[in-house]
C-alpha cells in the first residue's frame, strides 16, 4: 500500500548490492505511477539511457528505438561481465514497464507498485506493515537522527507503543509521528498517542507540510473506477476489523457475493484491500478513515449500506444462535450444524460486538437491542463475558430510549445474567429484581416467570438457599397457571438442584422427574437430557449407582438421537462422576475423556477445563497421582487464561489434595492451597480463600 516504505527499501537494496559486489551498477527510475501525470515510456527510457552513459545527442526520438538501443547497451554491459539491477519504482500500469525488462542475462529488474503486475511475470513480494517492535525502533531511530539525544522513546514505552498501534505500523505515519515529536520537544509520546486517538484527526495530524498519508491515498483513490470508488467508500462503514463476501454483497445491495467479488480484488491489486483470510477483506486502519470520510460525503447512500449490512449481521446471528442452542428440534436454518454455527460466530465475532454499539449510534435502536440476545449464547459459551457485558449495556440503554416496558424489562433481564456470570452479585440482583418489576408492570407473566428463576439462581450461589427455593415455587406457580410446560421444566430442573444442595435428595429426585416429563411433553429432547443427568447427580447422591448410571444412560441415548454436532460433554461428565462415585475410576477416565473429545471438538475452553479437572480426580482416586497433578495444572491454566478466578481457585485445591494424598512435601501443597486463596480474593470469594487456608496440609 502507499507509505509502505516500498521507494525506501528499493534504495536500501540498491546501496546493498552494489556495495556487496552482486551488482556492477544500479539504475533507478521514478515512473510517478500515482501522481496526476505519470511518466511516459518514452521518458523513462532517456532516463535509463542517460544513466547507462548514453550521451544526449544518441538517444532516438521514438519509444521502441529507445528501447532496442536499452536493451543493446544491457547486453555489451552483460559481455563485458557486469552485472545492472534496474530499479523502476512505482509503477502504476505495465505499459510503464514492458519496455524495461532486461532480457536473458544476467541484469535484473526490480520493481515497486500499488498494484498487482503480476501480468508481467515478475515474482511478487507482498509488504506488510511493521510489528510493533520494529515500529518503536523506526520512530527512535528517526528521532535520534534528528535531534541526537533524545530519550522520550525510551522513557516513555506505553505511549511509544501506542502511536506505533494507532499509526498501524505504516512507515510513512511513523515518520509523520516521528516529525510531529522533533517540531515539539516537550511533548511526550503519550501525549501525542491522544491527540492521535480519534481516526479522523489522525489523517489530519498526519503532515508535515511535504507528506501526508491523506494525500498518498487521494493517488490511489482517484485512479479507481467509479464502482470501485463506490465500494471502496462503502467498506470503510464496516464496524469490525474485515468483512466476509456474503456481508459485502449485502453492504453494496448485491444479490450474489460472485457480484462483489471482482470489484474486491481489484481493491486488492490497488493495495487498499487485503485479502486477510480465505474469502475475508480487510483495510489498514488509516485506509478505513480515509474511505469513511469519503463515504460521510454521500451520507444517504452510506446509511442505506449500513443499515443492510447491520441486518444481515442480525438476521445471519439469528440462524447461527438457532443452531447453536439446538433446542429447537430440528432447526432449520443456513448452517448445517452446531460446528458451523460456532465458524461463522467465531470469524465475525468482533464485527457483531462492534456491531451492536454502531447500530445505537447509528439509531437502528431494534437491532442494538436484538442483537445482545442473538449473541448471549455464543459470547456465554466462548467466556467473553466482558463483551458480553457490554452488549448488553447498550440493550439496556437503547431499551431506556426507545423501547416498550417488556423491552426494558427482557434488557435488564439479560444484563442481571451476565453480571451473574461475572459474579457481581449485588448489581445483579438489581437488575433481575428491576426486571420482574417491569415485566410485571407490562403484564408479562411468561417474563416474570423467568425473572423469577433466573433470580433464585443468583440466590442460591450466593448461599440463599432458602429464600432462592421460594422464589423458585412463585415461579412454579406461575408456569403452572400459563400452562407453560417449556419453561416449568426449566424451574423444576433448577429447583431440583436447589433441594439437592440443601441435602433434601428424595424432593430433588422429584424435581429432576417432573422436569424430564415436561421437556418430554414439549418435544425438547436436548432438555430432557439434561433433566436426566441431573437425576443421575441426586441418585448418585443417594448410593443408588446402578439407577444413577441408567439414568446418564438414557440423557447419552437423548444425544445420539438428536445427532452428530451435539455437545454431550455435560452428561459424560456427569456420568465419569457416577462411575468415579462407585470406584470404577477407569470408566470414569474414559467417561471424561469422551467429554473431553466433544469439548476440544467445539473448542468449549471452559468445558475443557471442566472436563481436565475431573479427569485429575478420577486419576487421583486410581491412585496415578502424578497425571491428577498434571491434569490438575492443565484445568487451572486454562480457568486462568480465561478469567474464571473462582473455578481456578477450586481446581488449585483439588491439586492441592492431591499432592496431599501422594504424600508430598507440605511446603508443596500449601503453595497450591495459598494460589488458591489468591485466586479467591480476586473473584471476590473472601470465605473461600479463608477455608482454603484453614485447612491443613498433611
Amino acid at each position: 500500500m502507499g507509505g509502505i516504505g516500498k521507494t525506501a527499501l528499493a534504495l536500501a537494496v540498491g546501496h546493498a548490492v552494489r556495495g556487496s559486489g552482486a551488482f556492477t551498477g544500479v539504475v533507478f527510475l521514478d515512473l510517478r505511477g500515482y501522481d496526476d501525470v505519470p511518466a511516459e515510456a518514452s521518458h523513462v527510457l532517456d532516463d535509463a539511457l542517460r544513466q547507462l552513459d548514453v550521451g544526449a545527442d544518441r538517444i532516438p526520438p521514438g519509444l521502441d528505438q529507445r528501447a532496442s538501443l536499452y536493451r543493446a547497451q544491457l547486453a555489451a554491459r552483460a559481455r563485458n561481465g557486469e552485472r545492472v539491477l534496474v530499479i523502476a519504482d512505482n509503477a502504476s500500469h505495465v505499459a510503464q514497464i514492458e519496455h524495461l525488462r532486461p532480457g536473458d542475462g544476467p541484469h535484473r529488474l526490480l520493481i515497486t507498485s500499488r498494484d498487482d503486475l503480476s501480468a508481467v511475470g515478475a515474482r511478487l513480494v507482498d509488504l506488510d506493515v511493521l510489528r510493533t517492535d520494529e515500529a518503536v525502533d523506526l520512530l527512535d531511530t528517526v528521532l535520534q537522527e534528528r535531534l541526537g539525544a533524545d530519550d522520550r522513546i525510551g522513557a516513555h514505552p506505553d505511549g511509544t507503543r501506542r502511536i506505533a498501534e494507532l499509526c498501524g505500523g505504516l512507515p510513512l505515519a511513523l515518520h509523520l509521528a516521528a516529525a510531529l515529536l522533533v517540531g515539539d520537544r516537550g511533548m511526550t509520546p503519550g501525549q501525542l498517542a491522544d491527540d492521535l486517538e480519534d481516526p479522523g484527526e489522525r489523517l489530519d495530524l498526519l503532515d508535515d507540510g511535504s507528506r501526508t498519508v491523506r494525500a498518498v491515498l487521494d493517488r490511489s483513490y482517484r485512479r479507481l473506477t467509479p464502482p470501485q470508488q463506490e465500494l471502496f467508500r462503502l467498506l470503510g462503514l464496516n464496524p469490525g476489523p474485515d468483512l466476509s463476501l456474503d456481508a459485502t454483497a449485502a453492504l453494496t445491495g448485491a444479490d450474489r457475493s460472485r457480484n462483489v467479488r471482482p470489484l474486491l480484488i481489484a481493491l486488492a491489486n490497488a493495495s487498499l484491500v487485503q485479502q486477510s483470510r480465505v474469502g475475508r477483506w480487510s483495510m489498514h486502519d488509516l485506509v478505513r478513515a480515509y474511505a469513511r470520510e469519503h463515504a460521510g460525503r454521500y451520507p444517504e447512500p452510506s446509511a442505506e449500506a449500513l443499515r443492510r449490512l447491520l441486518a444481515h449481521y442480525t438476521e445471519v446471528a439469528a440462524d447461527a444462535d438457532g443452531s447453536l442452542r439446538l433446542s429447537r428440534g430440528s432447526y432449520r436454518s443456513r448452517f448445517d450444524d452446531r460446528g458451523q454455527a460456532l465458524e461463522w460466530f467465531d470469524a465475525e465475532y468482533t464485527n457483531l460486538v462492534m456491531a451492536v454499539r454502531t447500530a445505537q449510534e447509528a439509531g437502528h435502536h431494534a437491532i442494538s437491542m436484538r442483537l445482545p440476545k442473538l449473541l448471549a449464547h455464543f459470547l456465554r459459551f466462548r467466556r467473553h463475558i466482558e463483551d458480553q457485558l457490554a452488549v448488553c449495556t447498550v440493550a439496556r440503554d437503547s431499551a431506556t430510549v426507545v423501547g416498550t416496558r417488556s423491552d426494558q424489562a427482557a434488557s435488564w433481564h439479560e444484563l442481571g445474567l451476565v453480571l451473574q456470570e461475572l459474579r457481581r452479585s449485588g448489581e445483579a440482583e438489581h437488575a433481575h429484581r428491576t426486571a420482574i418489576d417491569m415485566y410485571r408492570e407490562s403484564g408479562n407473566r411468561h417474563g416474570e416467570a423467568r425473572g423469577l428463576s433466573d433470580l433464585a439462581s443468583l440466590l442460591c450461589q450466593s448461599g440463599r438457599a432458602e429464600e432462592a427455593e421460594r422464589v423458585y415455587c412463585h415461579a412454579l406457580a406461575i408456569c403452572q397457571e400459563l400452562r407453560d410446560k417449556s419453561e416449568e421444566a426449566i424451574v423444576w430442573n433448577r429447583l431440583g438442584l436447589v433441594l439437592q444442595e440443601s441435602g433434601r435428595h428424595e424432593e430433588a429426585e422429584s424435581a429432576h422427574r417432573a422436569a424430564a416429563a415436561n421437556y418430554h411433553e414439549c418435544g425438547d429432547q436436548h432438555g430432557e437430557a439434561i433433566a436426566w443427568s441431573h437425576l443421575g447427580g441426586v441418585l448418585r447422591e443417594l448410593g443408588r449407582f446402578g439407577e444413577a448410571e441408567q439414568a446418564h444412560q438414557n440423557a447419552i441415548d437423548d444425544y445420539r438421537q438428536l445427532g452428530p454436532g451435539h455437545d454431550r460433554s455435560f452428561v459424560l461428565n456427569n456420568l465419569g462422576l457416577t462411575l468415579r462415585e462407585s470406584g470404577r475410576y477407569d470408566e470414569a477416565e474414559r467417561a471424561h475423556r469422551e467429554a473431553l473429545a466433544d469439548c476440544e471438538r467445539f473448542g468449549d475452553q471452559h468445558g475443557t477445563a471442566v472436563t481436565w479437572n475431573h479427569i485429575g480426580m478420577a486419576l487421583r482416586g486410581a491412585g496415578r497421582f502424578g497425571e491428577a497433578a498434571e491434569a490438575g495444572r492443565r484445568a487451572a491454566a486454562l480457568f486462568g487464561e480465561g478469567g474464571d478466578d473462582f473455578r481456578q481457585g477450586k481446581v488449585l485445591e483439588e491439586v492441592a489434595a492431591t499432592l496431599e494424598a501422594a504424600e508430598c512435601p507440605a511446603p508443596e501443597v500449601r503453595a497450591y492451597r495459598e494460589a488458591a486463596a489468591d485466586c479467591y480474593r480476586r473473584a471476590g470469594a473472601e470465605a473461600e480463600a479463608a477455608n482454603a487456608l484453614e485447612r491443613p496440609d498433611s
